[in-house]
């Protein structure tokens, strides 16, 4: 039987080389329930041959049996003191939400949503897997790797391991998904202690940013990352949508050239806040009108 310690650490190794490998060569799927699962099995496919025999990779749990629930007592690195979080009992009825959750999981409706619809709702799908955590360990490994994917197939990008980089980030992400996965399962609750605990948790958390919430800070379109971060050439090739954005950065490159004469620096400044204009409509999902701006004279103003 593995020690604790050498258990995380063995845990660390194999899921983060397996967590990696799905970012080059992610599931072929349909988001489905089998999609799910096969996610599950390959972050944490390495571990029953390592010592880890409670372990069954792509497996669901067993049902909590009438009159229990199925909980979890977490302690945060930044708060005093241990919070309960509640989640379904894994019976039919949760197999039947779980399938109706997967429903609202298509990229091809995704698509069409602007920043906030789609915020919105990727956390409204997490929200209702988290809920029904249908795996004995692992689930959020497993939700951040599928929604990733989702998103991505989407025309979105998440960065969860943004909340990675400290033990408050990962408070804060940890706070606001327990926030929103316990008002799922108060009516639901079989245990009167269990209600009085998830009911105590809420009120120690109040005022903590709940998933939907957290997530506006680091959801944004593809296109408005490659805008950010590539070259026109592949930014284009990747997404043919972003040409107008780097014609209204060439316009408003010549416009301030002839404006502002001999004096770079104020180019560069000018010619800084047209691209941030252009970042904020890609970020909340515009792809057109950009030019018209620039054309209009409505950004002229800005570090002439």
């Amino acid at each position: 039987m593995l020690k604790n310690a050498r258990r995380k650490e063995l845990e660390a190794l194999y899921v983060a080389v397996r967590v990696a490998e799905l970012k080059i060569d992610p599931v072929v799927g349909n988001f489905d329930v089998a999609h799910l699962r096969e996610v599950n099995r390959r972050i944490f496919q390495d571990l029953p041959g390592t010592g880890f025999k409670d372990v069954t990779p792509g497996e669901f749990r067993e049902s909590t049996p009438d009159g229990y629930d199925w909980v979890k007592d977490r302690g945060l690195s930044t708060q005093k003191g241990l919070f309960c979080v509640a989640y379904s009992r894994m019976d039919e009825a949760a197999k039947a939400r779980l399938d109706r959750a997967l429903e609202e999981a298509k990229p091809d409706k995704l698509r069409r949503l602007k920043t906030p619809e789609f915020t919105a709702k990727i956390a409204s799908i997490y929200v209702e897997l988290d809920y029904i955590h249908p795996f004995s360990d692992g689930n959020s490994r497993t939700l951040r790797a599928f929604t990733k994917q989702l998103a991505k197939e989407s025309g979105y990008e998440i960065n969860w391991e943004r909340f990675n980089r400290s033990a408050a980030g990962r408070d804060v992400l940890c706070i606001a998904r327990d926030l929103s996965v316990n008002e799922l399962a108060k009516p639901h609750l079989q245990d009167k202690d269990t209600l009085r605990e998830i009911t105590y948790t809420q009120d120690r958390l109040e005022g903590n940013l709940k998933l939907p919430d957290l997530l506006r800070y680091v959801v944004r379109p593809s296109r408005a990352v490659a805008f950010e971060r590539m070259t026109e050439q592949k930014a284009l090739k990747m997404d043919p949508e972003l040409q107008e954005a780097f014609k209204t950065m060439r316009m408003a490159a010549d416009y301030f050239i002839l404006k502002i004469p001999g004096k770079p620096e104020a180019q560069e400044v000018a010619i800084q806040s047209v691209k941030d204009h252009v970042q904020l409509r890609l970020n909340s999902g515009e792809v057109s009108g950009f030019s018209q701006d620039c054309e209009q004279g409505e950004l002229s103003a800005r570090g002439a």
